[in-house]
């Protein structure tokens, strides 16, 4: 059967079919009719006959296919994004059609991510926006004192609205991939130490406990130290916002074979199963009203995936489930 759909494939079996049916003719005629004047006559009438049903057939099985087909892109292009095209008996066609399906459920999904990108900035704008405009009215009418609260309320805002636009900023520049990576070959070990002592103010802060595990003679990485640097500082603010007081987040680093495996655990709320793969994406969040009063806004995971993907690299979430913390992980390969 294979071999019979691979001949279809790669034989006209449209033009076979009429060239043998008019070599039949011919020996039925030279057979039967051989010498007469009707012979001639035969001859032409099954030679126009033949071709006459064949470019039937070819219109009814190829050109009306082909016609449906600009028909569907033209709808498309005026944004239709929910045609499709059917399935066609011809398997040449009926593949070109069924990737002609697969490329409009691509866009139809990137309109869908585009329209919810938008929703969910212009949220994120909304709501320190509106606390900037509650204070101003506020001071103006004199309902609220002008203290130093007011004005460190009103910067606090500001600072989140920069930390967005900054964030959106750099997503927009890794997923059109026009971040350049500066390579550098440096103990990553060190890096890893001097981002976690960074961050362990805020961590004593909130009442987190911040442990490394950092295993000895690694060797070196040829990475780009501050976008690295990006990677733990979103990957560890991720553990540091979903971790309550008293919590813990353990940041290690080993080697696995030609890849060097960097673990940041936390024992925070955890992820449902059938999430773990979503917090990749924009504005995801796993607990939103958490994230929302923390300040987080879906963006950070989504930038240190692109950026470490800019590097050759994987990355991964693992989680028991909610109440059991999470484990974010991802490597670089060895130079």
């Amino acid at each position: 059967m294979k071999s019979l759909l691979s001949l279809h494939r790669h034989v006209a079996w449209l033009h076979l079919f009429s060239y043998l049916v008019i070599v039949l003719i011919e020996l039925i005629v030279l057979r039967s009719l051989s010498g007469t004047p009707e012979a001639n006559v035969v001859r032409y009438l099954t030679f126009f006959t033949v071709v006459l049903l064949s470019l039937l057939v070819i219109r009814r099985r190829i050109i009306r296919p082909i016609e449906e087909m600009k028909e569907a892109s033209l709808r498309i292009a005026a944004g239709n994004y929910h045609e499709r095209l059917p399935t066609y008996p011809t398997i040449e066609l009926n593949e070109l059609a069924q990737a002609f399906n697969q490329m409009v459920a691509t866009i139809e999904s990137t309109e869908e991510r585009r329209v919810a990108l938008l929703g969910d900035v212009a949220h994120e704008l909304r709501t320190p926006l509106s606390n900037i405009r509650a204070t101003m009215e506020g001071l103006i009418d004199e309902v609220l004192p002008p203290e130093p609260d007011s004005f460190f309320d009103i910067q606090r805002e500001v600072a989140r609205l920069q930390r967005l636009v900054h964030q959106l900023e750099t997503l927009s520049r890794v997923e059109s991939d026009r971040l350049p990576l500066n390579r550098q070959s440096l103990d990553y070990a060190r890096l890893v130490q001097s981002v976690c002592d960074r961050l362990r103010v805020q961590y004593e802060d909130k009442g987190v406990t911040l442990t490394t595990d950092l295993v000895g003679n690694l060797p070196s990485l040829s990475i780009d130290p501050d976008l690295i640097t990006q990677v733990l500082t979103n990957l560890l603010g991720n553990a540091l916002q979903y971790t309550p007081a008293d919590g813990s987040v353990r940041v290690s680093v080993a080697r696995q074979r030609d890849e060097i495996l960097t673990c940041v655990t936390d024992s925070g709320v955890g992820i449902p199963p059938d999430e773990l793969t979503r917090i990749f994406e924009r504005f995801y969040r796993v607990d939103k009203s958490r994230a929302r009063h923390s300040g987080g806004n879906g963006i950070g995971l989504t930038i240190a995936a692109h950026l470490v993907r800019a590097h050759d690299g994987r990355i991964w979430a693992e989680s028991d489930g909610p109440g059991h913390g999470a484990t974010l992980s991802f490597t670089l390969p060895v130079q």
